[in-house]
């Protein structure tokens, strides 16, 4: 991967968003797809990408925050589907 003359924006932008920077993922303006720019919840470890163009600690930080209670919900779900699969199978104990 090479260094892109912004990477060290990006990153303090991810860092004052709360976010770990990662990389860019570039974009092809021939077919309309912008350069992202990788960083990762703190929380989830999920990576995110917020175009260059929108790029902001500001955005980054309402990125995370969406994806972290994006994440919760669903764990939330899981953990409710596995306890009643549980409480639906008989126990027996040797």
């Amino acid at each position: 991967m090479t260094a892109h003359k912004d990477d060290h924006l990006y990153e303090e932008m991810c860092f004052l968003g709360g976010g770990s920077y990662r990389g860019l993922q570039e974009g092809m303006k021939e077919i309309g797809l912008e350069t992202l720019v990788l960083f990762n919840s703190p929380a989830t470890g999920t990576t995110l990408a917020l175009p260059t163009t929108q790029m902001s600690a500001c955005n980054v930080r309402t990125r995370i925050a969406e994806s972290d209670a994006m994440y919760e919900e669903y764990a939330e779900k899981a953990s409710r589907f596995v306890l009643a699969q549980f409480a639906r199978k008989e126990v027996t104990c040797r």
